[in-house]
C-alpha cells in the first residue's frame, strides 16, 4: 500500500497525540501543538505524517544530530503507525522519507533507538535494513526543583504499543 507522506501540520496535533498514545507515551494535544509550533519551522527537524484520506495514520520525527566525535547523522526521534494500519508498508515509507531527507542534508547515516521490549519493532527495523549496533543504558536527571516526571521518557509497552 502506498500512501502520501506529507509535512505535518499544526492541525494534525490531535491525531499525532492519539498515535503517540498508541506508542505508549501519554501526551495531551496542547503539548503536541506547542511542540509542533517549534519543530515545524526548524530546518534541522522533519515531522511528517502518512495520510490516508486526509487522516494521519502514522508519523515520523527526524532530526539532524551533530557531535564532536562523529559526522552529522539523522536521528529518528519517533515513529508510529496506527495499529490498524501496520503491516502495510507505511512505516517503511515514513523511514524512506527520512532517508531521502538525510541524503539531501549530506547525512550518510540514519540512526534510531528502540526500547528493549519492542521486539516486533526490532524485527521491522532489521527487515528494512537497519542494523542493531549496541545495547546501552539510558540515564536522566532533573535539573528543575519542580522534579518533573520521567514518564515521558519511558513508554508503556503493552499490547499494540510495539
Amino acid at each position: 500500500m502506498t500512501v502520501p507522506v506529507r509535512a505535518a501540520l499544526l492541525a494534525d496535533a490531535e491525531r499525532i497525540a492519539e498515535l503517540t498514545r498508541q506508542l505508549g507515551y501519554d501526551v495531551d494535544v496542547s503539548a503536541v501543538q506547542r511542540r509542533l509550533t517549534t519543530l515545524l519551522v526548524r530546518a534541522d527537524q522533519r515531522v511528517v505524517v502518512a495520510d490516508v484520506g486526509g487522516h494521519p495514520v502514522g508519523w515520523l520525527h527526524a532530526a539532524i544530530s551533530e557531535s564532536i566525535e562523529g559526522e552529522p547523522y539523522v536521528a529518528i526521534i519517533g515513529l508510529v503507525v496506527d495499529r490498524n494500519h501496520r503491516g502495510q508498508g507505511i512505516g517503511r515509507q515514513l523511514l524512506e522519507d527520512a532517508e531521502r531527507w538525510a541524503g539531501e542534508r549530506q547525512c550518510a547515516v540514519v540512526r534510531l533507538r528502540s526500547s528493549v521490549g519492542r521486539t516486533a519493532a526490532h524485527r521491522f527495523y532489521e527487515h528494512v535494513g537497519y542494523t542493531n549496533i549496541k545495547t546501552q543504558y539510558s540515564f536522566v536527571k532533573s535539573v528543575d526543583d519542580a522534579a518533573p516526571s520521567f514518564a515521558g521518557f519511558v513508554p508503556r509497552i503493552d499490547q499494540g504499543a510495539d
